[in-house]
């Protein structure tokens, strides 16, 4: 899966603390609707984003490895 920049956004959102752990999934789906413009579900599909019991947990460790490498990149660009 090739990640969009509003995927990175969303991967963000998480690694940021914006979103925070225990939040449920479909309130994170809602935010990421309304305030990002993007769609979480494939990043969760593709083994990014940590789901326990319908809540976000955080990242795995492939989004916490994607998110840095990307803002790794943005801040030597």
């Amino acid at each position: 899966m090739e990640l969009t920049a509003t995927d990175y956004e969303i991967l963000k959102a998480i690694y940021t603390g914006r979103v925070s752990s225990g939040t449920p999934v479909n309130h994170f789906v809602d935010y990421c609707d309304n305030v990002i413009g993007g769609d979480p579900k494939p990043l969760v599909a593709a083994g990014y984003i940590v789901t326990d019991h319908n809540e976000i947990n955080g990242l795995t460790e492939k989004g916490t490895k994607a998110y840095e490498a990307h803002a790794s990149q943005e801040s030597n660009s």
